[in-house]
């Protein structure tokens, strides 16, 4: 699905998804990218073939380091939140969101737009 925004040239932006990919317009580069794997994505980094199990130590310690405001995990990750993870980011005032790719992908390019630091993790296996 196509998402129509204004579209801003100093953020990451996801310009369309599906099931199987998203395409992105990077900041630091106008050429539109389609992305089918794993990744993270924030308003000024996108980190490719970056698979998370959102379980680990290490794994809260990188997405941590982004610093984000809010965190988006997408569906292919599943609904549940490993309560260490959420409990980790609650008492940081962080909130932590799973949904489907769809609503991911909308809710990150809206919260993107409005200058908000959202981290949102896909993983499409």
């Amino acid at each position: 699905m196509k998402i129509s925004l204004e579209s801003r040239t100093d953020i990451n932006e996801i310009v369309s998804y599906d099931d199987n990919h998203i395409v992105i317009r990077s900041y630091s580069n106008t050429e539109l990218q389609t992305v089918n794997q794993s990744l993270v994505i924030s308003p000024k980094q996108l980190i490719l073939n970056k698979r998370l199990t959102i379980s680990h130590s290490d794994d809260i310690a990188f997405i941590e380091a982004l610093e984000p405001e809010v965190i988006i995990i997408s569906q292919a990750l599943g609904y549940q939140i490993p309560p260490t993870f959420a409990a980790h980011f609650a008492q940081k005032s962080i909130g932590v969101e799973a949904m489907p790719i769809g609503p991911a992908c909308r809710t990150y390019n809206l919260l993107a737009a409005e200058g908000r630091h959202i981290v949102l993790i896909l993983d499409f296996d």
